[in-house]
């Protein structure tokens, strides 16, 4: 698994006049990290920045002796704690979260966690596949049966949270691993880009046989182009 590529991308879209999504490739382990903060001010802005420089920092400092899965538990779950300790500690952050999902490849297998809505894809031989589940309002009512997924996007709000880093005393992870393929093409973005595109557009775009710099830029332009409300960002994993 030598040949792993990442491309991560974060615009600030059409919309917004700040930033508050934060990524980062991290190609040495490998490992992904896509962070969508909220909270007023600039304080989105940090605590996405702080779920991905705590997590990072971790995933370097436990490349051995332990697995991945605990890995991830430790990594998010101090993301958790650090941005509680700064929203207690600054009036400005009071009450700041973020979503975030966590890639970390280790041999032939892709772990992965996640709190909130950003996503993780998987395109595997034409088939896409959405391998995290929302922590959202929207997605309780579809899995309760009130609405179906056409009726819930038209009548509940998409950006209520029910988990995210920061906000709960506790926090839950919810985590996946999956045996990657020959071919395999995973897909990490925040809801700015899900958003505006379909998941027949994403799974095209990201079965092209170009460079998966000038797919993520494409799903960016893309999502831009049809005036993004929100900040829009993209990780694309390629090269198993």
């Amino acid at each position: 698994m030598n040949n792993i590529k990442i491309y991560g991308f974060t615009d600030t879209g059409k919309t917004r006049t700040s930033n508050e999504d934060c990524i980062l490739a991290l190609p040495e382990i490998p490992a992904a990290i896509l962070a969508d903060g909220m909270g007023g001010h600039s304080a989105g802005e940090v605590a996405s920045r702080t779920a991905v420089e705590t997590i990072s920092a971790i995933l370097r400092q436990t490349m051995r002796g332990i697995s991945a899965h605990e890995r991830l538990e430790s990594s998010v779950q101090a993301a958790h704690s650090v941005i509680r300790e700064k929203s207690r500690q600054s009036i400005r952050c009071r009450g700041m979260g973020t979503t975030v999902v966590v890639v970390l490849v280790d041999g032939n297998v892709l772990h992965y966690a996640h709190v909130g809505d950003s996503r993780l894809y998987l395109l595997r031989r034409g088939d896409f596949q959405q391998l995290t589940r929302d922590h959202s309002l929207l997605q309780e009512f579809i899995d309760q049966g009130l609405y179906t997924p056409e009726e819930a996007r038209e009548k509940v709000s998409r950006n209520i949270l029910t988990r995210a880093l920061g906000l709960e005393p506790q926090i839950t992870m919810d985590y996946g691993q999956v045996s990657v393929q020959a071919g395999d093409r995973f897909l990490m973005c925040s809801d700015g880009l899900y958003d505006m595109l379909t998941e027949n557009e994403m799974a095209a775009l990201l079965g092209r046989p170009h460079a998966i710099d000038e797919v993520g830029l494409d799903m960016v332009e893309l999502a831009n182009a049809r005036g993004s409300k929100d900040n829009v960002s993209v990780i694309i994993l390629a090269g198993f």
